[in-house]
């Protein structure tokens, strides 16, 4: 008999229907079948009624774009899971027409108003020739095909498409910028348009068919332009960016700091270490979550890993660059860093900050022209993949935890399923899911400083995901998250739902300690 597969789908008819409801059908799997094939076949062979977009069948168009298990995607280029059921429902933030057509109009308008062209003076000469180093700039931009997925995921136009247009704008607004024969200042275009409203938290990324990086590429890009030109940074960005800059922290010291306890003589030294890191805290653990940050170093040395902690460092420079203070971070902020962390001599430098991480590992390399003398790895990461983690030690917690994702790890180091796998480990959890554990709670990018109402629109969404979990506790390994989910849910009234980074989780586990 051959396989069959279920297909779940959205189905609403505005004239017909008074709500919109689910049909699911059973489809006969074959081997390379793409969801829209699944449709097509629905179509032709089950139900005629049912109402979709599709035209090239290879991935160009972008008309079929929909949302498959709750990522959108283009349905042509999405395989069919052999497994599972697939649910399909139609793109957000957009009215339905019927099933899976939307109204795209709304989106049009907005546009046709960006003027989407190149804008010239006067007549182009032809033949035009643009060379391959004028192309360059906006070669990966131009992929952009239209499919709408990125606005459908973007959780800050889920919050305020009306003031933040989304990552498809903010990359035309940028290849237009950067391609020389425009004429038009789309710098002050794009920060009318929300420049600073972007978390960079990279869910457009990771929907996109062409994989078009639009916050390194684009939103990073216009915003350093921005900085120069006057409309950056936000005043909300100017305390701890130049705080950052005279001081090498872009907070106020809070108690004993971090690398001041580590100097009067705390542990970080096993006797047969199984492996030697490097470990940068960064600004926040440094200064304000210096338990963190003890955490982090006892849960190592629990695992026989001796840890060398930096005399000094300065801040990574992350906050600088979200906010388009790139020579800054280019003329001192980086070349600092590399310099201690190399004199430490170790292979591996570990951080429990995700967005330190991604910055050092993505940045730097081009920051400094060079590559670094060193491995880095958000802790997670290197407990998951590079330790046989201690669990004959643990002492079970006793908790039902759920897990935020932090989105510089998740997606800007690739590490999906790192924290979860360690969490899994851990004596007497109990793992429950929350919805979109992976979405972004609001407060990278600079947003949380520079644009805290839309910022908190994303963190209350966050919050309600945690408390309809029905968790003890939220576990994540972020600095900014664990601050900013420590305060939505103390704003919504949850207080007892506590907010732990997983280090704390773990060494509380290790000590024997009542959460």
């Amino acid at each position: 008999m051959a396989k069959t597969v279920k297909i779940k789908v959205f189905r609403y008819d505005p004239d017909v229907d008074k709500e919109p409801h689910y049909e699911t059908y059973e489809v006969p799997y074959s081997e390379g079948w793409m969801v829209l094939d699944a449709l097509n076949y629905i179509y032709e062979n089950i139900d005629g009624t049912l109402a979709y977009r599709w035209s090239c069948r290879a991935g160009q168009c972008g008309s079929c774009a929909v949302i498959i298990n709750g990522k959108p995607k283009i349905a042509c280029r999405t395989a069919l899971e052999k497994e599972k059921e697939t649910t399909i429902t139609p793109l957000l933030q957009f009215p339905v027409i019927k099933d899976l057509v939307v109204d795209l109009e709304r989106g049009l308008r907005r546009i046709e108003r960006m003027r989407p062209y190149v804008e010239r003076v006067k007549k182009a000469p032809r033949p035009e020739i643009m060379t391959a180093e004028a192309i360059e700039p906006i070669k990966e931009l131009r992929e952009c095909i239209e499919c709408w997925s990125c606005i459908a995921a973007c959780p800050a136009v889920a919050e305020a498409w009306q003031e933040f247009s989304g990552p498809m704008y903010h990359a035309k607004f940028a290849r237009l910028q950067f391609d020389a024969r425009d004429v038009e200042d789309r710098v002050k275009m794009a920060f009318i348009e929300g420049l600073y409203k972007c978390t960079t938290c990279k869910a457009c990324v990771e929907v996109c068919p062409k994989e078009i990086e639009i916050p390194e590429k684009a939103i990073e890009k216009m915003r350093a332009i921005a900085v120069k030109t006057g409309l950056g940074p936000l005043p909300g960005h100017a305390e701890y960016t130049s705080r950052a800059i005279k001081f090498g922290r872009t907070v106020d010291k809070i108690g004993t700091s971090l690398l001041e306890m580590v100097k009067t003589g705390y542990a970080a030294r096993v006797k047969n270490p199984k492996d030697t890191v490097g470990y940068f805290p960064g600004c926040l653990t440094d200064y304000r979550l210096q338990e963190v940050g003890k955490a982090i170093i006892e849960v190592l040395t629990k695992n026989d890993i001796e840890v060398v902690v930096p005399s000094e460092f300065t801040c990574c420079g992350s906050p600088l660059l979200r906010a388009g203070l790139v020579d800054e971070v280019k003329e001192n902020l980086a070349p600092k860093n590399v310099e201690i962390l190399e004199a430490l001599g170790v292979k591996t430098i570990v951080t429990g900050c995700p967005g330190c991480g991604m910055t050092i590992k993505r940045d730097y390399p081009e920051l400094i022209g060079r590559e670094l003398g060193f491995e880095i790895m958000h802790v997670s990461q290197y407990l998951a993949r590079k330790v046989d983690l201690n669990v004959k030690d643990m002492v079970p917690v006793n908790v039902k935890a759920t897990i935020h994702n932090p989105c510089h790890l998740n997606r800007g180091l690739d590490a999906p399923d790192d924290l979860k796998n360690v969490m899994s480990k851990i004596s007497g959890v109990k793992l429950v899911e929350m919805e979109e554990a992976d979405r972004c709670c609001g407060a990278g990018g600079g947003v949380r400083a520079g644009e805290r109402p839309i910022s908190m629109m994303m963190a209350r969404r966050k919050g309600e995901f945690i408390i309809n979990s029905g968790a003890e506790a939220c576990v994540t390994q972020c600095p900014f998250c664990y601050i900013q989910l420590r305060d939505i849910l103390k704003q919504l009234g949850y207080e007892q739902i506590k907010v732990y980074d997983l280090a704390d989780l773990l060494v509380k586990s290790y000590r024997g300690e009542k959460l």
